[in-house]
C-alpha cells in the first residue's frame, strides 16, 4: 500500500470520490473554493493498492503563521473508499502529519455517510439537521407545512418581501454585510473572510452549483440572504445573514419556503440545515419545524503540538473580547469546521 497526496485534486480523485459519494464537498472543484476562498493548501491524500486508490481523506491545510492545522474538511470530510483499509490508512496518516508539523486535525463526519470513529482523536459533537425533501407532493406543499410555518410565509409576503437571487460581486458584499450583521447580533466572531464569499459566488454560481439567496423588500432593502450549495441530490443551507430589523418580518422562513419549492421541483431528495451547537435549542427548533431530523455529528480533533495548541484555543477563547477579535483579524479568520446553518428568527 502507498500513501499519495494530490495538492489540486482532480479527475482520478473526482472518479474515486463519485464512488462513494456525491457531495460537492470531496470533489476537486471544492479544494478550487478552500484554496482561494481562506487562502488554504489543499492536500487531498489517498491511498492506493495495486495501482487503484482504495481510500481517501479530502483536507486543507491553514497556515496561521503560529499555528498549522488541518481540516478534513469544511464542511465535512471524514474518510471514504472501502472500509477495511480505514485502519492501517490512518495509521499512515498519523505519520505524514507528524512529518509535515501539522499542530492539530479536526475531521468532520458527513451526516450522509456511515460513522467511522477515530479513536485516537478526541471527538467534539454537533446537531446536523436533514429535512428529506420527499415527503413533500410539489403539487401540495403548502399543505404539508405546519399552521405556524404557513403564517410565518404570509407574514412576509404581507410585508412586501419576495426572494431574488444575487446576480453580481456586489452583492456578494451585499450579503457579507447581511452575515456580519447576524455575527455581531449573535455576539459571535465573523470566521469568514469577504474573499471566502466572493470564491463561493465565483467558482460554483457559474457552474450552476451554488446560490446566494435574499429576501428583499423594495430595490434596495435587504432584509437576509442566504448560501446555497448544491450537490447532486441535495442542497446544503451554508451560510445565513440578516439584518435584525427585519426579522420581524419573517424573511428567513420566506427563504427556506422558496428552497424547499425549489429542491422539490428539481428532484433534491435533502435539504441540509448543516451545523448547530447542540445547545442552540431556538435554532435547532426553527430547522426541525420544517420537519428535519437532527443527528449527533463528530468533529474528530488530535493535537499534535500539545502546548501550541492550548495557545491556540486561548486565543480563540479570547476572540469575543476587543483584543482577541483583532488577533484573530491580525493572523486570518478561521473558518468554522461547521458552518453553523441558518437562524433562529
Amino acid at each position: 500500500m502507498e500513501l499519495g497526496v494530490f495538492d489540486s485534486p482532480g479527475k482520478e480523485w473526482d472518479e474515486f470520490a463519485s464512488r462513494y459519494t456525491d457531495l460537492i464537498f470531496y470533489q476537486s472543484v471544492w479544494s478550487r473554493v478552500l484554496k482561494e476562498g481562506l487562502g488554504g493548501q489543499p492536500l487531498y491524500f489517498y491511498l492506493r493498492e495495486g495501482g487503484e486508490i482504495v481510500a481517501g481523506l479530502p483536507g486543507v491545510l491553514l497556515n496561521f503563521k503560529i499555528f498549522k492545522i488541518l481540516y478534513a474538511s469544511i464542511p465535512y470530510g471524514n474518510l471514504i473508499g472501502e472500509r477495511e483499509h480505514f485502519s492501517p490508512f490512518t495509521e499512515i496518516l498519523e505519520n505524514e502529519f507528524r512529518k509535515r508539523k501539522i499542530d492539530q486535525v479536526r475531521i468532520t463526519e458527513s451526516p450522509f455517510s456511515a460513522p467511522y470513529q477515530l479513536n485516537s482523536f478526541k471527538p467534539l459533537i454537533a446537531k446536523c439537521s436533514l429535512l428529506d425533501l420527499k415527503r413533500f407532493d410539489q403539487d401540495k406543499i403548502w399543505e404539508g407545512y405546519r399552521e405556524e410555518i404557513r403564517r410565518a410565509i404570509r407574514k412576509a409576503q404581507k410585508k412586501g418581501l419576495y426572494v431574488k437571487q444575487a446576480t453580481s460581486r456586489n452583492e456578494v458584499k451585499v450579503f457579507y454585510r447581511l452575515y456580519l450583521s447576524s455575527m455581531e447580533r449573535n455576539r459571535a466572531v465573523a470566521k469568514y473572510p469577504l474573499q471566502w464569499f466572493y470564491a463561493l459566488y465565483e467558482i460554483l454560481t457559474q457552474r450552476g452549483t451554488a446560490d446566494i439567496l435574499f429576501a428583499v423588500k423594495g430595490e434596495e432593502q435587504y432584509a437576509a440572504g442566504v448560501v446555497l450549495v448544491h450537490s447532486t441530490t441535495s442542497y446544503h443551507y451554508l451560510h445565513n445573514g440578516s439584518v435584525g430589523a427585519y426579522l420581524e418580518g419573517r424573511p428567513n422562513d420566506l427563504l427556506v419556503d422558496t428552497i424547499i419549492q425549489k429542491g422539490v421541483k428539481e428532484g433534491k431528495t435533502i435539504l441540509d440545515f448543516m451545523g448547530s451547537d447542540r445547545d442552540d435549542f431556538s435554532l435547532i427548533r426553527f430547522k426541525e419545524k420544517w420537519g428535519s431530523q437532527s443527528m449527533d455529528v463528530y468533529t474528530y480533533v488530535k493535537d499534535y503540538h500539545p502546548l501550541r495548541c492550548k495557545v491556540w484555543e486561548l486565543g480563540k477563547k479570547m476572540g469575543s473580547s476587543q483584543l482577541g477579535s483583532w488577533l484573530v483579524k491580525n493572523l486570518r479568520p478561521s473558518p468554522f469546521p461547521f458552518p453553523r446553518g441558518g437562524e433562529s428568527e
